[in-house]
């Protein structure tokens, strides 16, 4: 039997069109020619009876509506969002689990779907605040949350462990001989519910530093837009503003990749090499990462590991609908490339 990615291979067309295609998403926006092409080419190959016979002997058959995290900018600009929804419309599809896009009608305070059927779960990435999660839950109690955790004593989530994935990039740049780490990113960031808090990156790279004050390291808090243009503009800034005199920070650990990407451009611009002058150590991991000149080092946050855990919680949720809830923290990996330069040596 054919999988979405030979289907993939054999239209030209990505793994998150093809599952929408075949999941007859009302809201994609394709002509009916590349809908017919995917439907022979998954037709010659026998695919729609892999994707029927995964839901034979379940007793309910999963619809599940995908919202999307409330802020536009991030859904368009932060390739994350972008992976992970990709990803996880193409793992539900691989398991029969039928998705469709739900949109915030702010109005109406509720949310809404092209089809005509209705949802019998919800699956909602990113953050959101408390009156969207209330419009859900007229729509369905049963709700999964992805890389967000509100109210878990009612909700199953699924989110990346920012605290170890913060003590690995800070233990790598220190074991480099970084003493002098500057994080660049924004200072708040809307919690689980809509609340304004402190970014969790920046929060658990302050809490780092704390439980690390007796060795010497000393860290720099730079309040950045994560946006590229934007940071690139600030670094410059910044370097302009310091005095000779001033020991700059040797290492700048980046909220995602396009902080990274910002904090690339401004040292280029400045004329310093990376990682020869000043090392970078990005978050999140995606293809973006390679791309640059030096390809990025990073924290991977495991999307595919988080999205097989999703898989396992809306089958729990449809075999057992009264089991408590579960907030699942999955670990992050360190993947280095080209951006750090290892065992620097310090001026006295």
């Amino acid at each position: 039997m054919a999988t979405l990615k030979e289907l993939s291979k054999i239209t030209g067309y990505s793994i998150a069109t093809i599952s929408r295609v075949l999941n007859e998403d009302e809201t994609l926006n394709v002509t009916e020619n590349t809908r017919k092409m995917i439907l022979e080419a998954a037709g010659r190959i026998d695919y729609s009876s892999k994707h029927n016979a995964s839901k034979k002997g379940k007793e309910e058959r999963l619809k599940i509506g995908i919202v999307e995290i409330g802020d536009a900018r991030k859904i368009g600009k932060d390739p994350y969002y972008l992976y992970l929804k990709g990803s996880m419309e193409s793992c539900c599809f691989e398991n029969g689990i039928e998705t469709v896009m739900m949109q915030y009608d702010a109005e109406n305070r509720c949310y809404r779907s092209a089809s005509s059927q209705e949802v019998n779960g919800i699956l909602a990435i990113g953050q959101f605040q408390k009156e969207q999660i209330e419009a859900m839950k007229k729509c369905t109690a049963r709700i999964i949350f992805l890389d967000s955790a509100p109210y878990p004593e009612e909700f199953c989530s699924v989110l990346p462990n920012y605290e170890v994935g913060i003590r690995q990039g800070m233990d790598y740049l220190i074991g480099q001989g970084h003493r002098k780490i500057a994080f660049v990113g924004p200072v708040y960031a809307a919690d689980s519910t809509g609340i304004r808090q402190l970014e969790q990156r920046r929060k658990y790279f302050k809490d780092y530093l704390e439980s690390h004050a007796q060795e010497g390291i000393e860290g720099i808090l730079l309040d950045m837009d994560w946006q590229e243009e934007d940071v690139a503009e600030e670094i410059i800034l910044y370097f302009k503003g310091m005095g000779d005199a001033e020991e700059k920070p040797t290492a700048f650990f980046s909220y995602n990749e396009t902080t990274a990407m910002g904090v690339l451009r401004g040292l280029q611009i400045l004329g310093c090499q990376v990682p020869e002058d000043y090392s970078i150590l990005s978050y999140n991991d995606t293809l973006l990462a390679t791309l640059t000149q030096p390809q990025l080092s990073g924290i991977r946050i495991n999307i595919e590991e988080m999205v097989q855990n999703v898989i396992f919680l809306l089958e729990r949720m449809v075999r057992e609908p009264k089991s408590i809830p579960l907030s699942i923290s999955v670990p992050s990996t360190l993947v280095i490339r080209e951006s750090v330069r290892h065992n620097l040596k310090f001026r006295d």
